[in-house]
């Protein structure tokens, strides 16, 4: 008999303002673009926070604070994430 393989825990991609998890980052950021970085004017979906920001601005002449639909603690504009990318190093995943 062959040995046994030890399986290894995959981390599925996650969003770092919902916590939803993901198939794969393509899809993460699908919808990072669709619940989180479209503007709520005209509804063009940006790649970034902080281009949501600049557009909103530039093009609508709003200042936004707060990315949508984001849980409480995420909702910094600050932060500059796309997909998997740019999560605080300082981030509590409440992993114990």
């Amino acid at each position: 008999m062959g040995k046994k393989k030890r399986k290894e825990e995959i981390i599925k991609p996650w969003c770092f303002y919902c916590d939803r998890e993901f198939e794969d980052e393509k899809i993460l950021i699908q919808h990072q673009k669709s619940k989180h970085f479209k503007c709520t004017v005209c509804g063009k979906k940006l790649s970034s926070a902080n281009g949501m920001v600049i557009h909103q601005l530039q093009v609508h002449k709003e200042q936004i604070t707060k990315v949508p639909n984001a849980k409480p603690g995420r909702e910094s504009v600050e932060f500059s994430i796309y997909g998997m990318h740019g999560i605080p190093a300082d981030f509590d995943y409440g992993l114990e």
